[in-house]
């Protein structure tokens, strides 16, 4: 009798975790959708759902039942439903990568140019040896 009355202690306490954690995710992805919303402003690069990028010409955040434009050309405007509209992370990736490089551009001094050939020379160094063994290799089933 007191395992019955366990058992239905720990199965009450599992149900009543698992809709805490269900409502618990579909908040933080409701915020999660209405940051993505009010980031997206004309002139942001965008991707569709379906692969189309482009740069965001008009969207309202606040009314998704509107039609989204978004320039995929010079001239060439698409509509799409709103909801199919994301960020490109590619290009906000590539935009703070030179964001990066610039920071470090203007931090670094200026190189000294022994370095740099040594580098060169090392890089070109680990080519040959790449193709004299790729040579060495075809000679070998050639012989086979």
């Amino acid at each position: 009798m007191p395992m019955d009355i366990l058992l239905l202690v720990v199965a009450g306490a599992l149900l009543i975790f698992m809709f805490w954690s269900s409502s618990r995710r579909r908040k933080k992805m409701q915020e999660e959708e209405q940051k993505r919303q009010q980031s997206l402003t004309p002139g942001t690069p965008v991707m569709t759902r379906s692969g189309l990028y482009g740069t965001l010409v008009e969207f309202d955040a606040d009314d998704l039942t509107k039609r989204a434009i978004i320039a995929i050309a010079p001239g060439v405007e698409v509509e799409v439903h709103a909801q199919t509209v994301t960020i490109d992370q590619e290009s906000l990736q590539a935009d703070e990568s030179e964001e990066y490089d610039d920071e470090v551009d203007s931090d670094d001094d200026v190189i000294d140019e022994s370095e740099s050939e040594t580098l060169e020379e090392q890089l070109f160094d680990d080519v040959r040896v790449d193709d004299d063994q790729t040579s060495d290799e075809t000679d070998e089933r050639k012989n086979d």
